[in-house]
């Protein structure tokens, strides 16, 4: 067995021990039966991390194809509602409805209270 102290005034390097196949504790060669059952059961739950990642990986790997098959759903529907190009129809009839809202705030009350007598008028007679 080597001294605690080598000759440059170091304490030894525990690998240098190990590698020249002297423990660095006369026990640490055995290990207990508690030892034992405590690195299975780790191997264990390192086995079930690694089963519970690939789990995931299968469901993002699903939730990623679902999400793609619903927009290209979504698309194919708007193509069949609004023609080939569907979102250049709809940003036009959202800029007219924001035009339309414009003209309309701009419109004095009166007219519109006008334009609406009118109309409850001719409600009320039918």
């Amino acid at each position: 067995m080597q001294s605690s102290i080598n000759r440059h005034g170091f304490p030894p390097d525990p690998d240098e021990l190990i590698a020249e196949g002297d423990p660095p504790f006369a026990d640490a060669a055995e290990q207990t039966a508690r030892e034992k059952a405590a690195d299975e059961s780790l191997n264990a739950l390192q086995h079930e991390v690694r089963l519970l990642n690939a789990r995931i990986g299968v469901l993002r790997e699903d939730a990623e194809a679902a999400l793609k098959a619903k927009a290209a759903s979504v698309d194919a529907s708007a193509h069949v509602q609004l023609g080939d190009y569907p979102w250049l129809k709809l940003a036009a009839a959202i800029g007219a409805t924001f035009i339309a809202a414009r003209l309309v705030r701009r419109l004095p009350l009166g007219v519109l209270l006008a334009g609406f007598t009118g109309h409850i008028h001719e409600v009320r007679r039918q």
